[in-house]
C-alpha cells in the first residue's frame, strides 16, 4: 500500500486503520469452499444458506429499501445462493422476486434444489425485468468462478441493470468483476 503526501504521524498503519487486506481470487475461493465441502464435510447447500443469511442480515442493518427486491441469478452456484436470498427475504415479509437468467439446463444440483425450495414457499418469478417497479437489485449471476469474458445476452442483461436507478448489491462480487 502508498500512502501519497507527506503523511506523518506516530501511530502505525494499524493503529490509524490503513492496513492492506488481502481479499482471495476465484481459485483459491473455489479451494477454501472445496475443502470445506469434502473435508470438512460443510455440504454445499449449507454454505448456501449461510451466505445467504449474512446478505440478508447486511442488507436489513444497512436499512436498504426492501420492500420489492429483486434477485437476478445466473445457473451456477452463485444463482442457487440468489434464489435463496429471495426466499429468504420473502419469509422476512419483503416483496421479493427472482429472475432467472441462464439455460435452465446448466443449473447446478444446488441451484436446482433452491428453485424448487423457492417454489415451494411460492416465491414470485419474473421474465420481464421492467414488469414491476423494484427498489433494489441483488446481482447473483455469477461469482468468483468465472473466468471468461462476458458477451451476448449476460453482457446486456448486467447493461441493463447497471442502468436501472435503485441499489445493487452483488453476491460475492459484482458479475464480470475478476
Amino acid at each position: 500500500m502508498v500512502i501519497a503526501g507527506p503523511v506523518r504521524s506516530s501511530l502505525s498503519l494499524k493503529e490509524r486503520g490503513l492496513l492492506m487486506r488481502y481479499l482471495p481470487d476465484g481459485e483459491q475461493m473455489k479451494k477454501a469452499d472445496q475443502y470445506t465441502i469434502q473435508q470438512i464435510g460443510v455440504p454445499s447447500v449449507v454454505l448456501m444458506e449461510r451466505a445467504a443469511l449474512k446478505i440478508v442480515e447486511v442488507l436489513e442493518e444497512k436499512k436498504k429499501d426492501l420492500r420489492r427486491p429483486l434477485i437476478v441469478c445466473g445457473s451456477g452456484n452463485n444463482g442457487g445462493d440468489g434464489v435463496a436470498i429471495a426466499r429468504i427475504l420473502h419469509q422476512h415479509g419483503y416483496q421479493s422476486a427472482i429472475y432467472l437468467a441462464g439455460n435452465p439446463d446448466h443449473r447446478t444440483e444446488e441451484m436446482q434444489r433452491q428453485c424448487q425450495i423457492a417454489v415451494n414457499y411460492q416465491v414470485s418469478v419474473v421474465n420481464n425485468l421492467h414488469s414491476e417497479e423494484y427498489t433494489t437489485i441483488v446481482d447473483a449471476i455469477f461469482g468468483v468462478g468465472l473466468t471468461r469474458e462476458i458477451k451476448g445476452e449476460y453482457r446486456e442483461l448486467i447493461a441493463e441493470l447497471n442502468e436501472m436507478p435503485v441499489w445493487k448489491v452483488a453476491v460475492d462480487l459484482p458479475s464480470g468483476v475478476d
